[in-house]
């Protein structure tokens, strides 16, 4: 059996991933649980993730070079080139991103916080969930930046790390292993020999160690070498440098893999090998193949996982018990070292039974360094004690069991076992406890509770100690009680019940106090409660524990102690202190008790109660308020309180009011008031003041009113006036005022109030009747009630406080007294005499209310009186005014005129439009109402007025309406403009007055009249200001083009200071080309023969014309325009050339380029080469991007021209060109040459072996390839080589792909597609000799022979077995019908159970006896065992007894049966039947008794029968009593009889004349009914000597009266007389025992039955 145990968890292939994909470039493995593969093929690009544990995979689409999972966080870091990202796949979220300088050709992660990425030149790490950058670390040696990089590791604390590599000295060997190691401490590196390596932390002496390990194999062998890193602090080294050769198969095995587990250091090949050392030693364990062989691998807890090139990914772990099995013989010391380094639990038994011999052997000090040094501290126990206690003392010596102690308290501490019979061996000596308690200060001992009990009679204080350090509590607890040692013990114990070690029962400790002092054990239960709390001691149990012993002063101290704060969790406790205090004290005392400790959160409603019973009135109605508050219905308790307690009103009432819910507080205030209203309402109503803000307002004033206390109220609402808005409280305050005699406050309230209801309170004033009319003045001057007021006024003969009010208090009401002076129909005298007086009235107001009662020229002096003093309102103007145009109209114009914009001009216009037009119209203009001049206008023909007041007032809209007012009119349109142009617009001066009206023209579609207009002013007179006006001068061309085309030149010509691209744009739009062209001509812009090139070549369309142009003036910026216009016209390509490549423009290169490839004409090439080579030597040319592009198509060019030599000179000469994408388009069109030229000098080696392939050049292909060293231009080059023929060659480059394992299956394909079998057949026997053969080029070969030599196959798997690929040559050998080596492979893979299903499919080619054997000893599927039983039992009887025998104790016997029933060859297995018959198995059993039933022997069926009850009995007795042999039959009736069917029994024993037998079933019975009827059935028959036989036997259960009747009725008495002598006989007896002794005390006994037949 092998010690490496494997288990396959997944197969890669079959999760839907190609075989192709799986690689050493493409697996990473970095954990236990996550396989990553990089899938490259044609369903890629995509990372695969593999989750090992729930055999899925989760595949991300992405381009990726390489893809690592993170050993600790379900991240996935992939890298592309110079781009890495890591992804949370849990989250789905990206962690980070990041870019770096150079290509990354690794990626690995040093931990499990920094991935490190290895560039062509340095090792950064990175954090991902960072925000820094990538940190570089080193740089890569110089031996080994061309080195390929397999991994990277790094120890725990970052200091040393190391990449792997592997280098290609370009031999056959193949490439060598070195590692790069880097300190980050000394910033050096070092280069050394290996594959693989890793750091472990070694813990020796005490001190943790950094042991680097490394592995490599080569030429000279493997080697294995470990040495310690000087790290941090720890700059000596402890573990010295070791070094071990490792035996590898080959000098191309390589290690992929290497860990440390418990001291063990293990190593796993691209072999499949499996090496294990121990580290201390380096000394090798053992060497197993794992027949597999990985690709990739990684250390995982006590072994690798590994993935292998068909895609399996497995576990391999060490079966170190047999390791150390195995070992026991030749090396036990060795064997007990791994054992107690793997920690098994073998080990101990093992080390015990060394030390054991050592001691025998009298290996004294070995035994005691074995004992200290064991592993686990297995040898330290009571076991190894005895062993040294019982070693005789060496006389001058300490005895033996000193000795060992004393190595220990050197080297270590005492366990718990050892410190006890160390106390045992010294107490006996004097200062023996001193001794302890020496080692006890240098803690060299264990301490246990034993130790403590044996040290306490000694020393109680060293005992404590040892008690205390074991957490032996309740002792500890016990010496410190009793030295009444209190803080100290709770200090102890509270540090433990906090631990949750020991909680004792402190109830119980108080209870004992309490019975000796109860001052004592009150202070202790305070000390207790304060240091424990209430998880030590329900407080309660203390105070009822003190209660229970009259020990009232004490629980009351108690209480009052531990009762610190006012907490709801207390209210109980509280509760009780003031029940026993009420209860048991007086109500002064108890009264005090509520002051001093100020507890709120007791049960209210009980101690208020109790208070109102001691005669606390104030105290009980504060107790009943809260618990009326804490919901407890006590309304009529707090009402009976507080009138009992009236007489302190003062000191409680405003508290308990505060209190009190709103309405219970009214209540309660209530009662006070109906039992004195006199003495009590002040007091109510300072109380109510004090918390009106949450008292019902409405409900305070109909309480304190339903009274009558208005004075009390009148305080109350006084208090709640200030910033009050409620109506009914200021009418009520109004009323109490007034019921209160509070004249001044009435005044006052009235007026400055603005919430009380006036239609009321006038009704209580006019009610009043008072003296003082000004509360009545203030009520209507608030609310408005002017006519009241007035109408009061007048009726009271109190007119002269109208005036007092209007002039002193509301002139602005003089309107509204105004009006209600109308309306009582005052004199107007006195009405206009008011006004005079009154200097701040509204005038506006006044008129209008004058004008509501048609009296508004009573009011013409005093209007006048105020126009004249200046001022300016409106409404009074606007009167006035009107005034004037029907009583003075030659004054009319003079006031508009003074008091222009003051008026409503409106109004005044249209009141005196019908009476005086000139008015109206001057109204209008004054008022700039343009609607109204423009109507008025119009309708009187006042074409002046208009023309003057369009251009004044220069609105653009007013002068649209104007010129559009005239559709049915036309000479009074004409009239209108006439009289603008000749009038109006001459007395102009303001510019913007011209632009408006120039606008209004053009808007009105008035072009001639405009542009005369524009003439006049633009060039008729030059010195105007509006002769060099731009604007005016654009108008005039724009009118102009749009209204006089043929006109424009000359307009042209003749003005210089107009827009130019604006008017050419307008010119343009009306195709007025030569027009345009002679506005660009005589401007002074730069680019204006630019603008006339684009006129001429995109308007005009004259390419000729164009061309002249360019020439003339010669510019590159007038050929690139030409250049363009030829490009775009058809058949002109060549001539555009020509003008490009004097334009040497950049982009218009770019598009004669794409002009000429979409042309396909060869010719424009030679063309196209002179504009590129102009173009890119012009000086402003200098950007790269283009430079390149214009090489890059020169490129191209010369090789479609096919100029191969200027091509040469080209390539030799500096240049930007892209040389692949030339060659590229080369190679594509089938310009080979050209191709080969510029790969060449691309050093595309690739690329170039193909084309020389195309060339036919095999030889200088192959040398090409050699430099491309790329697996796919191998491939290339091995299948066009097969294709043409070129088998050596073929062969040749197939050398260089069969060696990778993801391309092998494509040679092997094609090699037999083109039927060239035999050539790959000697192409993978050459490969065998190869140093980097792998598992695929052995699979490879024995695939073939099994398709194509199938007699060489056998001969080869036996050769290498464990170097195929088991699975698949199997498939092919099913496939191929090879039954005998697909079953040789099945047990080269341990497969018994596909071992047996092959044989028994396939029996003629595939069985083997031997094989076959050993397959059914270690097949797990059981069916296939009894398969192959009935094959035997069918194909080689005389083999199945020794096949049964083999597998005896792994098959169930009842299945065998059953089976061989079905053959019905039962009989051949007879003996082996009889073997297993022991087991008792019911089938078994009736087979047996078949085949004893078929053979007749009775005997051997009785005796099975008797042995093994497990059968069928009454079908067996069925089957027996039809059987013809009288001995069948008894056995029948037996096994009736043994089945209680005893009837049956006597009856079928009776028909057989077995008359012995059914007298025995009938004894057997024990029936009486039984024996009656054996008995009736010999009498009947004349047997009565068996009727006196059945007698006797059946004696116990016969019934004498039975007997005796059956004897008499056939006349044969002398036949039962012996039977009835007996009976009497024993009748006797039975009565001489009536009684249980006879007189002697001794019992009697019966007589022996005799025998009466005899």
């Amino acid at each position: 059996m092998s010690s490496v145990k494997s288990e396959t968890l997944l197969d890669l292939v079959s999760a839907d991933l190609n075989r192709e994909c799986i690689g050493s470039d493409t697996v990473r493995v970095s954990s236990a649980r996550y396989v990553c593969v990089v899938d490259r093929t044609e369903t890629g690009p995509a990372v695969v993730v593999a989750d090992t544990e729930s055999a899925s995979t989760t595949r991300m689409q992405a381009q990726a070079d390489n893809a690592v999972m993170n050993p600790s966080h379900k991240w996935l870091a992939v890298h592309a080139r110079r781009a890495v990202q890591v992804f949370n796949l849990e989250s789905k979220e990206k962690v980070g991103s990041v870019d770096v300088a150079y290509d990354i050709v690794h990626i690995s992660w040093a931990s499990p916080k920094y991935l490190a990425l290895v560039t062509e030149k340095h090792v950064y790490h990175w954090n991902p969930a960072g925000t820094s950058s990538p940190k570089k670390i080193f740089e890569r040696h110089a031996d080994v930046k061309e080195a390929t990089v397999t991994g990277y590791v790094a120890d725990a604390s970052l200091s040393w790390l190391m990449l792997t590599l592997l280098k290609d000295d370009d031999s056959p060997a193949g490439a060598r292993g070195v590692v790069q190691l880097y300190s980050t401490e000394k910033k050096a590196s070092r280069v050394l020999e290996g594959h693989c390596g890793c750091f472990v932390e070694l813990s020796l002496k005490k001190e943790t160690c950094n042991v680097m390990c490394v592995v490599g194999n080569g030429p000279e062998g493997g080697r294995l070498f470990a040495v310690e890193m000087p790290t941090g602090k720890k700059q000596t080294t402890t573990y010295p440098k070791k070094t071990s050769s490792v035996p590898f198969t080959s000098p191309n095995e390589r290690p992929l893999g290497i860990a440390e587990t418990q001291g063990l250091l293990s190593v796993v090949t691209s072999a499949g090998n499996y090496f294990m050392f121990d580290l201390d030693s380096l000394q090798l364990a053992i060497s197993e193949p794992t027949y597999t062989t990985p690709v990739a691998a990684v250390a995982i807890d006590g072994g690798f996982l590994t993935v292998d090139a068909t895609g399996s990914v497995k576990t391999h772990h060490l079966d170190v018990l047999r390791i150390v099995n195995d070992l026991k013989a030749s090396n036990p010391s060795f064997a007990l070292s791994i054992a107690g380094k793997a920690g098994l639990s073998e080990a101990d038994a093992l080390y015990q039974q060394h030390i054991a011999v050592m001691v025998s052997k009298g290996e004294l000090d070995e035994a005691m360094e074995l004992a200290l040094t064991a592993p686990n501290g297995c040898l330290r126990t009571l076991d190894t004690l005895t062993l040294f206690m019982g070693v005789p003392q060496v006389p001058g010596q300490p005895p033996t069991i000193m000795q060992y102690f004393q190595k220990i308290i050197a080297a270590d501490k005492l366990n718990a076992e050892e410190s006890l019979e160390l106390a045992k061996v010294v107490l006996q000596r004097p200062n023996g406890a001193d001794f302890l308690t020496d080692l006890s200060s240098k803690k060299k001992l264990t301490a246990s509770e034993e130790l403590g009990n044996k040290v306490l009679p000694t020393d109680a204080g060293l005992a404590l100690t040892f008690y205390t350090q074991a957490r032996c509590h309740a002792r500890v607890l016990g010496l410190l009680v009793d030295k009444q040692q209190f803080p100290k013990a709770l200090a102890y114990i509270k540090e433990r019940t906090v631990a949750d070690e020991y909680t004792p029962d402190w109830k119980e400790i108080l209870t004992a106090l309490a019975a000796k002092d109860a001052t004592k054990a009150k202070d202790f239960a305070v000390l207790l409660h304060k240091d424990i709390g209430e998880a030590a001691v329900d407080p309660d149990d203390v105070a009822e524990l003190f209660l229970e012993r009259n020990c009232v002063e004490q629980a009351t101290a108690y209480l009052v102690a531990i009762l610190q704060g006012d907490k709801e969790e207390d209210s109980d406790l509280q509760t009780k202190l003031f029940e026993m205090s009420l209860l048991h004290s007086s109500a002064q005392s108890a009264d005090s008790l509520f002051t001093q400790t100020k507890y709120t959160k007791f049960d209210s409603k009980k101690i208020a109660d109790l208070c109102e019973r001691a005669g606390l009135h104030t105290r009980a109605l504060k107790l009943c308020t809260k618990a009326h508050i804490r919901g407890e219905d006590n309304l009529a308790a707090i009402q009976r309180c507080a009138v009992a307690a009236a007489g302190s009103a003062s000191t409680w009432l405003k508290s308990i009011t505060g209190i009190l819910p709103p309405d219970d507080a009214l209540a309660m205030i209530g009662a006070l008031i109906n039992s004195s209203t006199r003495q009590n309402a002040p007091v109510c109503a300072d109380a109510v003041v004090h918390h009106i803000n949450r008292l019902d307002r409405s409900k305070v004033i109909e309480l304190f009113l339903s009274h009558k206390a208005y004075s009390a109220l009148f305080q109350i609402l006084a208090h709640i006036m200030p910033g009050n808005d409620e109506e009914e409280v200021h009418t009520r305050y109004i009323e109490c005022a007034v019921r209160s005699g509070q004249v001044g406050e009435l005044e006052r309230i009235t007026r400055v109030s603005e919430h009380y209801e006036p239609k009321a309170v006038l009704a209580i004033l006019k009610e009043a009747r008072l003296t003082d009319p000004w509360p009545w003045i203030n009520v209507c001057h608030k609310y408005g009630l002017f006519d009241e007021m007035v109408r009061y006024l007048i009726e009271t003969r109190n007119q002269r406080y109208i005036d007092l009010y209007l002039c002193d208090k509301a002139p602005a009401n003089t309107p509204a007294v105004v009006s209600a002076l109308f309306a009582e129909r005052a004199d107007d005298e006195m009405i206009v005499s008011l006004l005079f007086k009154v200097e701040a009235a509204p005038v506006a107001q006044v008129i209008e209310a004058a004008e509501s009662h048609d009296k508004e020229t009573v009011l013409v002096p005093w209007m006048q009186s105020l126009a004249n003093s200046g001022s300016t309102d409106g409404k009074l103007l606007t009167t006035l005014a009107k005034h004037y145009v029907d009583s003075a109209r030659h004054n009319a114009k003079e006031f508009m005129e003074a008091h222009k914009g003051q008026f409503d001009a409106k109004e005044v216009g249209g009141y005196a439009e019908g009476k005086a037009p000139e008015i109206a119209l001057a109204a209008f203009e004054a008022g700039k109402c343009d609607a109204d001049v423009l109507r008025l206008s119009l309708d009187r023909r006042m074409h002046r007025n208009l023309a003057d007041y369009l251009i004044q007032r220069s609105s653009l809209e007013l002068w649209n309406k104007a010129l559009a007012s005239y559709p049915d009119s036309p000479q009074d349109k004409q009239d209108l403009v006439d009289a603008i142009l000749s009038i109006a617009i001459p007395k102009a001066s303001d510019p913007n007055q011209v632009s408006v009206a120039v606008k209004a023209f053009t808007q009105a579609g008035m072009p001639k009249q405009l542009i005369a207009v524009l003439e006049k002013l633009v060039l008729d007179d030059t010195d105007s200001q509006f002769a060099s006006n731009k604007y005016l001068q654009n108008l005039l061309l724009f009118t102009v083009i749009q209204a006089a085309p043929s006109d424009a030149m000359k307009y042209i010509k003749r003005m210089h200071s107009f827009d130019v691209d604006e008017i050419a744009s307008a010119a343009l739009k009306k195709k007025l080309y030569e027009e345009v062209l002679q506005i660009h001509k005589q401007s002074n812009q730069k680019d204006g023969s630019c603008k006339a090139m684009k006129v001429v070549l995109n308007e005009m369309n004259d390419l000729q014309r164009g061309k002249e142009m360019a020439a003339s003036e010669n510019k590159p910026a007038c050929w690139k325009l030409l250049g363009e216009a030829q490009l775009k016209k058809p058949g002109m390509l060549a001539e555009a050339l020509v003008s490009l490549s004097k334009a040497k423009d950049q982009g218009l290169t770019r598009a004669a380029v794409r002009a000429v490839k979409g042309a396909g004409d060869a010719k424009l090439y030679v063309s196209l080469v002179e504009c590129l080579r102009a173009t890119r030597d012009a000086p402003h040319n200098s950007d790269v991007s283009f430079l390149a592009f214009a090489d890059t198509e020169l490129a191209y060019a010369l090789s479609k021209c096919e100029m191969h030599t200027e091509l040469s000179q080209f390539l030799a000469n500096p240049n930007l060109a892209s040389l692949s994408q030339a060659a590229e388009r080369c190679y594509s069109e089938g310009m080979y040459e050209a191709a080969r030229m510029l790969f060449t000098a691309d050093h595309n080696y690739p690329r170039l072996a193909s084309t020389l392939l195309r060339l036919k050049q095999y030889l200088e292909a192959f040398d090409a390839a050699q430099k491309a060293a790329s697996v796919k231009t191998w491939k290339e080059l091995c299948f066009q080589c097969v294709n043409e023929g070129e088998l050596r060659i073929a062969q040749m480059a197939a050398q260089y792909i069969i060696v990778m394992p993801d391309e092998l299956d494509g040679v092997l394909d094609y090699f037999e597609k083109t039927g060239c079998v035999k050539e790959l057949q000697a192409l993978l026997k050459t490969g065998l000799n190869n140093e980097r053969v792998h598992q695929g080029v052995y699979t490879a070969l024995a695939v073939l022979n099994a398709k194509y030599d199938a007699g060489k196959l056998m001969g080869f798997l036996k050769l290498y077995a464990a170097k195929v690929n088991r699975k698949e040559v199997l498939h092919v050998c099913e496939t191929q019908h090879l039954w005998a080596e697909a079953r040789f492979l099945h047990a080269c893979d341990e497969n018994w159970d596909a071992v047996l299903k092959t044989v028994l499919d396939h029996p003629s080619p595939a069985w083997d006896h031997a094989l076959f054997m050993e397959a059914c000893s270690k097949a797990t599927v059981m069916d296939h065992l009894y398969s192959g039983i009935t094959f035997y039992l069918e194909d080689h009887p005389e083999l199945a007894l020794e096949v049964l025998r083999h597998v005896a104790s792994r098959v169930n016997p009842e299945k065998v049966v059953l089976a061989v029933h079905r053959l019905g060859r039962v009989d051949c297995i007879k003996p082996w039947l009889l073997s297993v018959q022991r087991v008792n198995n019911k089938v078994v059993n009736e087979a047996i008794n078949d085949l004893f039933i078929e053979e007749e022997d009775y005997d051997a069926l009785r005796t099975s029968l008797q042995a093994h009850t497990n059968y069928e009995r009454l079908s067996l007795c069925e089957k027996l009593g039809k059987h013809p042999l009288m001995e069948m039959r008894r056995v029948s009736s037996w096994l009736h009889a043994e089945s209680g069917r005893f009837q049956v029994a006597i009856d079928q024993a009776f028909d057989d004349k077995l008359y012995r037998d059914a007298t025995a079933y009938a004894a057997q019975s024990n029936s009486s009914a039984v024996v009656d009827a054996l008995l009736r059935r010999f009498v009947d028959a004349g047997l009565f000597e068996c009727f006196a036989a059945a007698l006797y036997s059946c004696y116990e259960i016969t019934q004498p009266d039975v007997a005796l009747e059956l004897a008499w009725r056939h006349k044969s008495p002398d036949i039962v007389m012996p039977y009835l002598i007996q009976v009497l006989k024993d009748l006797w007896d039975s009565r001489c025992n009536c009684s249980s002794h006879n007189r002697l005390g001794t019992p009697l006994t019966k007589t022996p039955r005799q025998d009466f037949l005899s």
